[in-house]
């Protein structure tokens, strides 16, 4: 046994000899765990006994940065223990503390009491209306009113409306949907178009509201293309897909009225991949409708949507089949309407490109109720005593747009460019920029438009000054002054406007709006006044 003790000494000797001097500290304590620096970079490896303050204690755990022990009944180490430690290469490593470890009582005060969020802030309650429990019954009430007033005019109107749901049954998704509006006129109502009663939505539906399985009743809408009708409507899903078939009576598009003598039907197939990047949309619709029980429209129409990030993207189009012997002079099949639309927005800055094509609507029903020439050009034919449509007509415009907007700043222009082919044919352009500089509560404005067409030139220009003391309280004072030249008056006229806006948000359900324009010059001259009021409570 003496020849192994004499080797093992050696061998402890010379490692001591070639041992490098390690710097030890406690970095951080976490319940009864304790982790000193350095670790595995210094040559600590688990199982390495490490003699802390005079306390053994085997490492169990080491990063390339960390080594973690730990704690024991007798030794209770504090942050910022700090020595130098030897490790002996080729047997069992042992740390020793070399240097006195600092007192508990050096570390009082350095870090100040914890201080909870909530104990340092004042949140304020903010209205996000009252949850509805499905099965409940769930109605929100709007209302607005408006009146003009000038020399030869005074009209008035007001409307209230009550959009409401009644879902009985919790554990189907069975309900009732009212959109109903009552209205009233100073002039008073009229069969043709300023009814009392407005019916907008009045259906019982299976499925989720917005997107019925089943729908009977006046519906809010036929299809993606197309608005009310007194019918049904039936969906079926099949993961990103709906096919939908629907048909009923076309109610009277001015009053809301039924109407027994127009009919519509067709079907729609709609993909929406909600999942994708640009969540793209595909509605295309085919239907048709009859007029006093002959075969009116036929037309097939799509609507697609994308958006991804700050860019949106919206089209549309309409081809529409006409008979051989047709009022209107059409071809069998015509692009009735198209349009695209592209607008990015992010942050205060913006910018929109639009383009449309647009014919003139013609239908047996609507021939039956305007005179020919709001539906084509009219021309007289040679030997014949009636008019016939000469066919072509069309409508094509571009717009575009862009603003910025910033604490001290905001500008925003548009332009467009229009081509008509029709009883008017010519070329149309206007522009418009307007801009607003922050003060504090007060905003300075000014802006200038300008327009040519064949008939009508003009420009104008606008100065003026807003004042927004509060949130609730907004008003505004401009001169405008403005340059119209007709071509068939013998010369330009000017016209010089004072216009005044006023808001008042009393509460963030009803806003109160007045405005007052005063005009003078040859072609105007007089003071209208425009009042408005909206309600609109949360639900």
């Amino acid at each position: 046994m003496r020849p192994a003790l004499v080797a093992a000494w050696i061998t402890t000797l010379a490692g001591l000899a070639n041992a490098d001097p390690v710097k030890l500290e406690v970095t951080e304590i976490a319940g009864d765990t304790a982790y000193l620096a350095p670790g595995r970079a210094a040559g600590i490896v688990p199982g390495t006994v490490v003699i802390v303050a005079g306390h053994e204690v085997t490492v169990v755990e080491v990063t390339e940065k960390t080594a973690v022990v730990r704690l024991t009944a007798a030794w209770r180490p504090v942050v910022g223990d700090v020595g130098t430690a030897t490790i002996i290469a080729g047997s069992a490593q042992t740390v020793k503390t070399l240097a006195k470890p600092r007192a508990p009582e050096t570390f009082v005060g350095q870090w100040p009491d914890p201080v909870h969020p909530a104990e340092g802030q004042s949140p304020q309650l903010v209205p996000l209306g009252r949850a509805q429990a499905t099965g409940r019954v769930r109605v929100t009430v709007t209302g607005h009113g408006f009146a003009a007033a000038d020399r030869s005019n005074k009209v008035a109107s007001a409307e209230g409306r009550i959009i409401a749901s009644f879902e009985p049954m919790t554990e189907r998704p069975l309900g009732i949907d009212v959109d109903v509006a009552g209205r009233l006129y100073s002039e008073g109502a009229t069969k043709q178009t300023r009814t009392p009663l407005f019916v907008r939505t009045a259906q019982v539906r299976y499925g989720d509201a917005r997107d019925p399985q089943i729908a009977l009743g006046r519906l809010r809408y036929a299809a993606s293309s197309l608005g009310m009708l007194d019918g049904a409507r039936a969906a079926l899903h099949h993961g990103d897909l709906e096919i939908a078939a629907f048909g009923g009576l076309v109610p009277d598009p001015l009053s809301g009225k039924p109407e027994t003598s127009a009919s519509r039907f067709g079907g729609e197939l709609i993909y929406d991949l909600a999942s994708a990047a640009w969540q793209p949309r595909v509605a295309v619709t085919a239907h048709g409708s009859t007029w006093n029980g002959a075969l009116d429209e036929r037309r097939l129409s799509a609507v697609v949507s994308a958006n991804h990030g700050a860019a949106w993207l919206d089209g549309w189009a309409e081809l529409q089949n006409f008979g051989a012997n047709n009022p209107w002079g059409a071809s069998a099949i015509e692009l009735t309407g198209a349009g695209a639309s592209a607008t990015w927005r992010s942050g205060g800055r913006h910018l929109g490109l639009d383009l449309t094509f647009l014919r003139p609507e013609r239908s047996l029903r609507l021939a039956a109720a305007l005179p020919p020439e709001w539906l084509c050009t009219v021309t007289a034919a040679p030997g014949m005593t009636d008019n016939t449509c000469s066919g072509g007509d069309y409508w094509a415009a571009a717009s575009g747009s862009a603003g910025v907007r910033t604490p001290r700043f905001a500008v925003d222009a548009i332009g467009s460019l229009g081509q008509s082919h029709g009883v008017y044919r010519g070329l149309d352009s206007s522009g418009f920029v307007r801009g607003e500089l922050f003060l504090g509560t007060w905003r300075l404005l000014a802006g200038a438009a300008g327009n040519y067409a064949t008939f009508v030139q003009s420009i104008a220009g606008e100065i003026g000054v807003g004042y927004t003391p509060t949130r609730r309280v907004d008003g505004s004072i401009r001169y405008r002054p403005e340059l119209v030249n007709y071509s068939a008056s013998t010369g330009a006229i000017q016209l010089h406007s004072i216009v005044a806006d006023g808001q008042y948000a009393m509460s963030p359900a009803l806003d109160l709006g007045l405005s007052m324009i005063g005009t003078t010059g040859p072609d105007r001259d007089g003071l209208a006044v425009l009042a408005l009021v909206s309600w609109r409570p949360l639900p």
